[in-house]
Formats: structure tokens, C-alpha cells, sequence
């Protein structure tokens, strides 16, 4: 299986796939693929303060609030980025994480786009790579049509070029100190300030120093329209790794419990892990605040905490943990409450 990622125009092709969506997820847990949209209001024609199946802590699976799209190019300086921080709590695994920044450029294509056009300087200029309007890019299990931006965290190297200690990691974090977690170099505690993406999402491409790891089949060419080649379906591609300081994976490779890699549905308040077949997280429209964001919603001019754990338990809960907070510092969604973090 394959997801083509780009967004569609108009409120009444969105309505129509919510109340799809709707539908086939209370059904019994099932979820559906589509073609187009990366995300959608789950908030519209849904009664709000409802729950999709599979749901985990950190806010209701639908919302209300005013869902309005806004120009990107009328906002504050502040609400053109959100803060990242990463930290880990496994307490004897690095973790080789694999972190992709999706954002799409407003206009006639994505009237919904993040990005104002004159704003496209400010995204290249922290690492995203423009996608012309016209063109689409393959990354893995996924195709994205310009014109969008996307940002590859550190290429996914576990170490950066030429590295060999555990101060020059890349796209990883070192163990915990005991109960203490340990943050990622690049998103400190403080938060990392990213130009604002509309998706966030945790996957391997299978390329670079994730090639060895990688477990998940990937579609071989997801851009080729009427082309299906069966893969492993999104929510069960590989998100991050248990490994050692070597990047040699950590425990077993079945997914489970004792597990060396995590997948979408394994994370918290991903669309997979909601009961949607979404692997990722997404910035919530203007007028959504802290109580009317959806499960898997983020806000323009916050911050969002990413918590890596390696809790072994039956049944098992997320392995990797958010808690959101709006400009305010407004709690929009907080971590799981098995996790224990304070």
C-alpha cells in the first residue's frame, strides 16, 4: 500500500471523506485509504466532544471550534513556527528516530497551505527542500506533489558525518541518565523553533543509515498514478529504533512487546493510533485553540514535547509520548497518563 500526500480544495470534498471516515471507523475499528487529502477537519459533520475507536489520551478524537482556513502570509511572525523538544526515557536504548516536516505553499493548488509564498526563503533556509508546483517527490511509503516543502531531519544519519561519539549523534538520542531523561542535541528542552509544517510525521524512508534497519515494505513507486504495488499498510511502517551505540537494533524485530522498532499506531495520538489510517500529526486551522483541537492536532506558535519510553508492558501503551501546548502555554494535549511523566 501506497498514500499519495496532497491536499484537496473545498469543504464539501472534505465534509464527504470525514463522513466516510466516520462511518467506516465506528464500524469496528476499520479505517479507509484515499486519495488527496493529507488531512482533514475531523471536526466537520461530526457532533463534537465525540471519540474514534482506538483513541488514547491528550484530547478528544473530534472537536469543535471555529475550522476556518487564514492567509499564512497575514500572521504574526510568532505563529509562522511551533517549538520541537525531544527527550528519551529508555533507560538502556539509544533512539534512532526519523523525523519528516511536511509543508505545503498556499495558493491556488493548497488553499489550506502553511506557507505564504514569500515565506518559501524562511523554510529552505532551515532545511526544507521546495517540491515545485507541478512535480511531486517519493519518500518511502509516500509521494508529495508540489508545491510543497519538505525537511528531512539530518537525512536520518544516526550520527553526523565523520561522528563516532555519542555528543556528534544526529537523528538520535542517547539513554536516559536513570529516571532522567536524556534530550536530543538539536531539539533541546527548550524547544526547537521550525518553520510550521501541516504534517509531522515519523517514518524511514529506507535510505541512508536506515536502510539496514528498515523492516516495513515500502510501495517501490508511489508517485505512479493507477500503479498499486502492495506494501505494508502506513500504519505499520517504521517510525523509530531501539539500538545500540553501534545503531544496531535493540531486541527483537516483531512488533509487540520487547519490540526494536515503533510504528505509527504504536504513538501517541497519531491519526493511526485514533482509528484513521493518518500516520501523522497535523497543524490545526486558525481558530482552534487548546480546547477545540482535534487528538491529533498541533497549534501554530506553540510547542510540542516528543517522549521516547521503552515500557514493556501487557497491554502495552504508546512508546512515544506528546504533550502540546498552545502560545498561551495552554495545555492542548498532555501525555499519556500510563507514561508517568510529570
Amino acid at each position: 500500500m501506497h498514500t499519495r500526500v496532497s491536499k484537496r480544495d473545498g469543504i464539501v470534498a472534505i465534509a464527504a471523506l470525514v463522513t466516510l471516515v466516520w462511518v467506516a471507523g465506528c464500524g469496528g475499528g476499520s479505517s479507509i485509504s484515499y486519495f488527496g487529502s493529507p488531512f482533514f477537519s475531523y471536526s466537520e459533520q461530526v457532533p463534537a466532544g465525540s471519540t474514534g475507536t482506538g483513541g488514547q489520551a491528550g484530547g478528544a478524537a473530534f472537536a469543535g471550534g471555529d475550522r476556518f482556513s487564514s492567509d499564512p502570509c497575514t500572521l504574526v511572525q510568532s505563529r509562522k513556527f511551533v517549538r520541537i523538544s525531544m527527550s528519551n526515557l529508555a533507560r538502556s536504548d539509544y533512539v534512532h528516530y526519523f523525523l519528516v516536516l511536511v509543508a505545503y505553499v498556499n495558493g491556488d493548488v493548497y488553499p489550506d497551505g502553511a506557507v505564504c509564498a514569500d515565506d518559501v526563503a524562511l523554510y529552505t533556509s532551515f532545511g526544507y527542500v521546495l517540491i515545485p508546483e507541478g512535480t511531486s517527490r517519493e519518500f518511502g511509503n509516500f509521494c508529495f506533489d508540489g508545491p510543497a516543502l519538505l525537511y528531512f531531519h539530518e537525512g536520518g544519519q544516526f550520527r553526523t558525518a565523520g561522528g563516532v561519539s555519542g555528543a556528534q549523534l544526529a537523528s538520535a538520542i542517547p539513554p536516559a541518565l536513570g529516571t532522567v531523561a536524556t534530550y536530543d542535541r538539536f531539539f533541546t528542552s527548550a524547544g526547537t523553533q521550525v518553520p510550521a509544517p501541516d504534517l509531522i510525521i515519523f517514518h524511514n524512508p529506507g535510505t541512508g543509515d536506515g536502510a539496514r534497519l528498515k523492516i516495513s515494505d515500502n510501495s517501490p513507486e508511489p508517485c505512479a498514478i493507477g500503479l498499486i504495488i502492495a506494501g505494508d499498510p502506513d500504519c505499520q511502517q517504521d517510525a523509530f529504533y531501539y539500538v545500540d551505540e553501534q545503531d544496531f537494533m535493540s531486541g527483537s524485530t516483531a512488533l509487540g512487546t520487547g519490540s526494536g522498532r515503533r510504528v505509527p499506531n504504536e504513538l501517541q495520538d497519531t491519526g493511526c493510533a485514533i482509528g484513521f489510517n493518518d500516520p501523522w500529526y497535523a497543524l490545526a486551522p486558525a481558530g482552534v485553540d487548546a480546547n477545540s483541537a482535534t487528538q491529533n492536532e498541533f497549534i501554530r506558535g506553540g510547542k510540542i514535547d516528543f517522549v521516547f519510553l521503552r515500557e514493556d508492558t501487557d497491554p502495552p501503551f504508546p512508546q512515544m509520548v506528546w504533550r502540546v501546548t498552545d502560545e498561551s502555554g495552554a495545555v492542548v494535549h498532555d501525555f499519556d497518563p500510563r507514561a508517568n511523566i510529570p
